[in-house]
Protein backbone atom coordinates (compact mmCIF):
# COMPACT_ATOMS: atom_id res chain seq x y z
CA UNK A 1 0.00 0.00 0.00
CA UNK A 2 1.76 3.18 -1.14
CA UNK A 3 1.60 6.22 1.13
CA UNK A 4 0.99 9.59 -0.45
CA UNK A 5 3.53 12.40 0.06
CA UNK A 6 0.89 14.48 1.85
CA UNK A 7 0.27 11.72 4.39
CA UNK A 8 4.02 11.30 4.96
CA UNK A 9 4.38 15.05 5.62
CA UNK A 10 1.43 14.95 8.00
CA UNK A 11 2.89 12.02 9.91
CA UNK A 12 6.31 13.71 10.10
CA UNK A 13 4.75 16.93 11.39
CA UNK A 14 2.76 14.95 13.96
CA UNK A 15 5.91 13.21 15.20
CA UNK A 16 7.78 16.51 15.47
CA UNK A 17 4.93 18.11 17.41
CA UNK A 18 4.69 15.06 19.66
CA UNK A 19 8.41 15.14 20.48
CA UNK A 20 8.27 18.86 21.24
CA UNK A 21 5.24 18.30 23.48
CA UNK A 22 7.05 15.55 25.40
CA UNK A 23 10.06 17.83 25.92
CA UNK A 24 7.87 20.70 27.14
CA UNK A 25 5.95 18.41 29.52
CA UNK A 26 9.25 17.08 30.83
CA UNK A 27 10.49 20.63 31.47
CA UNK A 28 7.29 21.41 33.34
CA UNK A 29 8.22 18.81 35.95
CA UNK A 30 11.63 20.39 36.63
CA UNK A 31 12.56 23.27 38.92
CA UNK A 32 14.31 25.89 36.78
CA UNK A 33 14.56 29.68 36.64
CA UNK A 34 12.30 31.32 34.04
CA UNK A 35 15.23 32.10 31.73
CA UNK A 36 16.22 28.41 31.72
CA UNK A 37 12.64 27.36 30.91
CA UNK A 38 12.62 29.75 27.99
CA UNK A 39 16.05 28.62 26.77
CA UNK A 40 15.35 24.89 27.00
CA UNK A 41 11.88 25.37 25.50
CA UNK A 42 13.29 27.28 22.56
CA UNK A 43 15.91 24.57 22.05
CA UNK A 44 13.18 21.91 21.94
CA UNK A 45 11.10 23.91 19.47
CA UNK A 46 13.76 25.47 17.22
CA UNK A 47 15.81 22.30 16.77
CA UNK A 48 12.93 20.00 15.90
CA UNK A 49 14.89 16.81 15.25
CA UNK A 50 17.50 17.04 18.00
CA UNK A 51 16.12 19.51 20.56
CA UNK A 52 13.50 17.32 22.26
CA UNK A 53 15.98 14.47 22.67
CA UNK A 54 18.57 16.80 24.19
CA UNK A 55 16.05 18.23 26.65
CA UNK A 56 14.81 14.78 27.71
CA UNK A 57 18.28 13.26 28.00
CA UNK A 58 19.95 16.06 29.96
CA UNK A 59 17.17 16.45 32.57
CA UNK A 60 17.85 20.13 33.25
CA UNK A 61 17.16 21.47 36.72
CA UNK A 62 16.06 19.68 39.86
CA UNK A 63 13.11 17.33 39.96
CA UNK A 64 10.06 18.76 41.72
CA UNK A 65 9.58 15.44 43.56
CA UNK A 66 13.12 15.61 44.96
CA UNK A 67 12.48 19.15 46.17
CA UNK A 68 9.36 18.11 48.13
CA UNK A 69 11.20 15.41 50.11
Amino acid sequence: MPISPQLMRLLLAGCLLGMALLAILSLRRRKLPMAAYIGWGLLAILLPFVGPFVVLLLHPGESREARQR
